[in-house]
């Protein structure tokens, strides 16, 4: 068998929009800052592993995006600095801000006798609500005293929810394409800092009871589904986080460990930790904690806190 020649990111919208397999209800925008590359990793992919039931949950499914099809991984060549900002736009004191640009701040090698007209670099991205990647293309902003590049790739998005999860890409202008997608398990930016949806309490489902005997009964969450390794822990506290103890993650039906119970759309699923811990405590505190990335990457950590009332 002999290999095909790498495509580079304009050799893959010119094929996209001549194959005729793009839907009319879609448009590729090439050249802007965010292209829709809808089809390039489309919902029903026949060259995706097949994943079971409960694999399906993990946002845009867990599939490649083009550029780790067509690239070759390799962070000596392009590489996430661990560094972005967020812009927002559009905000007025009746409805907040409408729209929340972040900048991500990717590091890039630069190439002797590269095509500069061809050279790129951005991200993959994907968010909920939307099993589809979107493509952003950034802009070059310094050389350093290491020879590397410092780009801005702008991700915009009108939904801000949640998390979104991204790959980062490289085209040297010399005929070659690079990704770092943290070692496969993706990069994860939370859209806000005061976050609710990554991370959250299923206050309808805990019914967890804390009185003169200690804690008994079900905390309930909601978590982002990013991935398939996620590494979710319990912390409490009885005494105001003077001492704290981790409840880890475990089977279901075991008291005491944090265990999946059930998916919730593509998007999102819950999981459960079923309390026993007898005692006469002054109070109880909680943090869960969701780690991403555990994989193989660099983690990205989230978390929310909050406490129960004694009755």
């Amino acid at each position: 068998m002999t290999s095909q020649p790498r495509r580079t990111l304009s050799q893959s919208l010119e094929a996209l929009l001549t194959s005729g397999s793009v839907p009319s209800t879609r448009t590729v925008a090439v050249g802007s800052l965010l292209a829709a590359v809808s089809s390039l990793v489309p919902a029903c992919d026949p060259a995706a592993p097949a994943v079971d039931s409960v694999s399906q949950g993990v946002i845009a499914y867990g599939q490649d995006d083009w550029v780790q099809r067509s690239g070759i991984r390799d962070t000596a060549q392009v590489h996430f600095y661990k560094e972005y900002w967020r812009d927002l736009s559009s905000c007025n004191s009746r409805f907040g801000c409408r729209s929340i640009t972040v900048f991500i701040k990717l590091r890039v090698k630069p190439t002797v006798g590269a095509d500069l007209s061809k050279k790129k670099v951005g991200v993959v991205f994907r968010e909920i609500g939307r099993a589809d990647p979107v493509t952003a293309v950034g802009s070059y902003f310094a050389t350093h005293g290491d020879g590397y590049e410092e780009w801005h790739v702008p991700v915009k998005s009108d939904a801000f929810r949640g998390t979104f999860l991204f790959t980062a890409w490289y085209e040297n202008g010399a005929g070659g394409t690079f990704y770092d997608d943290n070692g496969g398990q993706r990069y994860a930016i939370a859209w806000r800092d005061v976050d609710w949806q990554t991370v959250a309490q299923d206050y309808a489902a805990s019914t967890a009871r804390f009185d003169a005997t200690g804690v008994h009964g079900p905390l309930v969450f909601v978590v982002q589904d990013l991935d398939f390794t996620k590494a979710l822990k319990l912390i409490y506290s009885t005494d105001n986080w003077v001492t704290s103890r981790e409840l880890p993650m475990g089977a279901a039906g075991s008291p005491n460990l944090l265990y999946w119970k059930n998916d919730i759309d593509q998007d999102f699923e819950r999981w459960q930790v079923d309390l026993d811990l007898p005692g006469s405590f002054t109070g109880f505190e909680f943090r869960l904690v969701y780690r991403h990335g555990t994989g193989g990457g660099v983690p990205a950590e989230f978390s929310f806190g909050s406490r129960l009332p004694r009755l």
